[in-house]
């Protein structure tokens, strides 16, 4: 009687041991997907920014970047001096504006404090 119910408990304990591991690995199995996942979108915006990939990355639509850009060219021929981050920043090269990402980020901060 003693042995049977030692084997029983030590099955008990083993079957206890596989169920845990299946769920310990699919835990860290599915943070890890999530990890890889944020990884992927953070690593597929470039530092330099078309105006598509920029509509995207603020998700607005490419024509209100144009209405963005065209009030602040309008604001500064007015001004002899202004603040480096209250108008969008851009480049221009062969004609077609790019947006550099880190300094996208400075202007968002900088709207997100003065308004």
């Amino acid at each position: 009687m003693k042995q049977s119910t030692y084997l029983i408990g030590v099955f008990i304990f083993g079957i206890s041991i596989v169920i845990s591991s299946f769920i310990l690995f699919s835990a860290f199995s599915n943070s890890a997907n999530k990890l890889s996942d944020t990884q992927i979108v953070t690593n597929s915006l470039p530092n330099l920014m078309t105006k598509m990939q920029l509509s995207e990355y603020l998700q607005i639509s490419e024509q209100s970047i144009d209405d963005i850009i065209k009030k602040d060219e309008f604001e500064k021929a007015s001004l002899n001096s202004y603040d480096t981050y209250k108008y969008i920043p851009y480049l221009e090269l062969d004609n077609k504006k790019r947006f550099l990402k880190a300094e996208i980020d400075e202007w968002l901060k900088y709207k997100n404090d003065f308004h």
